[in-house]
């Protein structure tokens, strides 16, 4: 390693400096002209020292960073808009096959576009930047110029934690805003406006979809196949993602430098073995894996690799040897000089960490180790038997591939924890089992999409051979998922201080609200389906819970319990309480009818220790409770966690709130408050507040309907009685953090945390 280190690396000191300077860019609030008019003065200097080289260097892409961040034309189009949808006529151009939608209700398909003209009541302008648009609509085709007539408003932010920041990721994307296209009747096409080139790689993307699905078309080998190939994973089920993250293989379930590396290798053998120089064949490879990332949508992994093999190959055609490292570091310098937001890229980091802890640590290891997987070097070749021979060269491949894992994942572990709160303990032995059957299935797939040229006949032949191999590859990933302990969840470190953590996530007109004290984890209600895989689970396992102590169903809200599924698949919840009431959800009964997880009856009366000095009382519903609505048989919980107790009201409504008055009446007494609405729109009644009155209140809220709105009315009879009000409309999610004496209310938007003492609770 102190070899390699001690090369020349003045590609590897540039792509330091960029990076510095981009991190400048990013976070000092200074105009871009600024650090480009340093950048230049400090570059005269740098023709007569160039000791000031780096400091160019790092000027210059701050100047850019800022440019292409903050001072673009994305980010002036998001300065004149707010979250407030508003009505507008746009003239848009496609920039991408549209992605089908399979979860949202409210859109159909989802594309980036140019948006070239925009009008907005009398106001007409030029924005001349991209944007989402989110297409109710027969999906368009790429590059065709469309008129519309939408709603266009600023990227809503993530409003839970633990969720994936979707407003930021297409921030670093170069898109602010979106456009909402309601109707298929508001869209007037008016040409087309695409590249050529991207509209042949477009079309042959739609072939090789067709081409490999020949034969096996619909299943789940069929998804994979797709993905390893082109990078196109629409319809793959979440359960199978999560197995290829969790055993640290899901760098071969989408395309990514892997991919761009053995598709290189099939060229280089190919042309090989046709007779071709080396120059001609790294004249044919460069533009060949360029080409591929094209077709696979240009995807930042499959970008990377083609530019950083394309910088290896190049150097073979001027007759160098080339420098791994630096090399690498020309390849880095190259992508942040096109787009300095790749350096915020999770994909950027862990590429490029990868590979340099690769080059650094391969050699090294490989070479220490290699003692025990080759002959005795005093021994002549000639009397080692062809059977030991073999027997070396296989154990020596196989280390390899073992050496090369470990430092790909010594590099990947801390960006892996940061980044999704993961630590794969089955990653290597994992990869070596799947990395070579990977290759197999991209290289049968490039042998499928050469027979289908000629005939389908032999497509759907090499297609049913790469069908099994997928189903080996399937089930050595499913067995190491399976694994007990294969992957542990981590979250962020605990000040020693605190006591408990209670989060009502920012559900809509649903509820999921997570309670942690003493080592346990709870989990009251789910949210909906959709809710729960974006917010729920990502929330728990940012959060380090491996697994739920209990999962509560409060009632029989589709939008409560909906995502009871997804829930209990990633969390295997060690019991589920209910209260055992009847009602008409159809949601409900199904999982109790296939419920196979312990069940306990949550009735008033009922109480759960959480530790030493914390507990979970069930104050509503009792058993004789007669209600016919389900919100008025929701269970209502009192969390006490030493001198701090809150009440989970779920969408309890005055009918709820009237009993507990009469027969729980000193147990309401609290410091926070977590309500949701009930469905005639009326809860928390002011006589119940005057009598739990706590120091916050925590309220859902959603757009629509109606009745799940705030009242202006209610939030000021609340404030009133000196009760600080927490709207989700306008918070997202509430963290309440417990201490000793004290806990603090932090809204997940913004506002400052608010710390109150706690009161001696009866």
């Amino acid at each position: 390693m102190i070899a390699i280190l001690r090369q020349r690396l003045p590609c590897v000191g540039l792509v330091l400096c960029a990076a510095f300077g981009i991190v400048v860019g990013r976070w000092v609030p200074t105009p871009g002209w600024t650090f480009a008019l340093a950048a230049a003065l400090v570059a005269l200097v740098a023709l007569r020292k160039k000791i000031a080289l780096p400091i160019a260097v790092a000027l210059a892409f701050a100047a850019a960073q800022s440019w292409q961040y903050r001072e673009s034309a994305a980010a002036r189009l998001a300065a004149q808009l707010t979250l407030e949808p508003q009505t507008c006529v746009a003239e848009i151009v496609v920039l991408d096959a549209p992605t089908i939608s399979s979860s949202s209700p409210l859109e159909r398909c989802r594309f980036p576009a140019r948006l070239l003209a925009l009008e907005i009541g009398d106001r007409e302008w030029q924005p001349d930047c991209r944007v989402l648009v989110r297409w109710n609509g027969p999906s368009p085709d790429y590059g065709a110029r469309y008129r519309v007539r939408a709603a266009i408003a600023n990227c809503p932010p993530v409003r839970n934690p633990g969720a994936f920041d979707y407003s930021a990721w297409l921030a670093n994307e170069g898109i602010r805003s979106q456009l909402d296209m309601l109707r298929a009747s508001d869209a007037r096409e008016l040409g087309w406006n695409g590249n050529p080139l991207a509209a042949f790689a477009l079309a042959s993307r739609a072939w090789i979809e067709r081409t490999l699905a020949l034969g096996i078309a619909g299943t789940p080998e069929a998804t994979l196949i797709r993905a390893m190939t082109i990078g196109d994973m629409t319809g793959a089920p979440d359960a199978l993602k999560t197995a290829f993250r969790e055993t640290g293989t899901f760098h071969l379930f989408s395309v990514s430098g892997l991919h761009v590396g053995i598709v290189a290798v099939i060229l280089w053998t190919v042309l090989g073995a046709l007779g071709c120089s080396q120059r001609a064949a790294v004249l044919v490879i460069i533009p060949s894996l360029f080409f591929y990332s094209l077709v696979t949508g240009l995807s930042p992994a499959s970008l990377r690799a083609a530019i950083m093999l394309s910088v290896i190959a190049a150097s073979l055609l001027v007759d160098r040897s080339p420098t791994p490292l630096n090399s690498v570091g020309a390849a880095a310098l190259l992508i942040l000089a096109w787009n300095t937001n790749e350096l915020f890229n999770s994909g950027f980091q862990l590429s490029f960490g990868a590979v340099i802890l690769i080059l650094l640590l391969v050699g090294p290891l490989h070479h220490r180790l290699g003692k025990f997987t080759s002959p005795d070097p005093f021994l002549p070749a000639r009397l080692v038997p062809f059977t030991l021979r073999l027997y070396y060269r296989a154990a020596d491949a196989a280390l390899l591939l073992v050496v090369v894992s470990l430092a790909a994942w010594l590099a990947t572990v801390p960006l892996t924890i940061f980044y999704f709160h993961l630590v794969s303990l089955t990653s290597i032995p994992a990869n070596l089992l799947a990395v070579p059957l990977a290759s197999a299935v991209l290289a049968l797939a490039s042998v499928a999409l050469v027979a289908g040229a000629a005939s389908p006949w032999l497509a759907d032949v090499f297609n049913q051979t790469n069908f099994l191999l997928t189903k080996v590859l399937l089930f050595v990933v499913s067995a190491f998922a399976s694994l007990p302990g294969s992957a542990i969840y981590v979250g962020p470190p605990q000040p020693l201080d605190v006591v408990a953590r209670l989060t009502v996530l920012d559900a809509g007109k649903g509820g999921a609200t997570a309670l942690q004290c003493d080592g346990q984890a709870w989990l009251v209600d789910t949210g909906s389906t959709f809710f729960a895989t974006t917010d729920t689970v990502p929330f728990l396992r940012a959060s380090g819970v491996n697994r739920l102590d209990a999962l509560v169903l409060t009632h029989g809200d589709t939008d409560h319990l909906g995502g009871f599924d997804a829930v209990a698949e990633a969390m295997q919840p060690r019991r589920v309480l209910d209260s055992g009431l009847k009602d008409r959800s159809p949601t409900r009964s199904r999982i109790l009818a296939h419920l196979t997880l312990p069940l306990v009856r949550a009735q008033a009366g009922a109480m759960f220790p959480l530790g030493a000095n914390a507990r979970v009382e069930v104050l509503y519903p009792p058993a004789n409770a007669t209600a016919s609505r389900a919100d008025d048989k929701a269970i209502v919980l009192r969390v006490v966690v030493g001198k701090f107790s809150a009440l989970l009201m779920s969408d309890a409504g005055m009918a709820t709130e009237q009993w507990l008055l009469a027969n729980a009446a000193a147990k309401l007494p609290c410091d926070v408050i977590a309500m949701g609405r009930h469905v005639s729109g009326f809860s928390g009644d002011p006589d119940f507040l005057r009598v739990a009155h706590p120091r916050a209140l925590v309220a859902t809220a959603a757009p629509f309907p109606d009745t799940e709105q705030v009242r202006p009315e209610w939030a000021q009879a609340v404030r009133t009685l000196g009760i600080d009000l927490y709207r989700q409309d306008e918070t997202g999610a509430v963290i309440v953090t417990v201490r000793a004496g004290s806990f603090t209310v932090t809204p997940f938007l913004g506002g400052p945390p608010h710390t109150y003492a706690t009161d001696p609770q009866p």
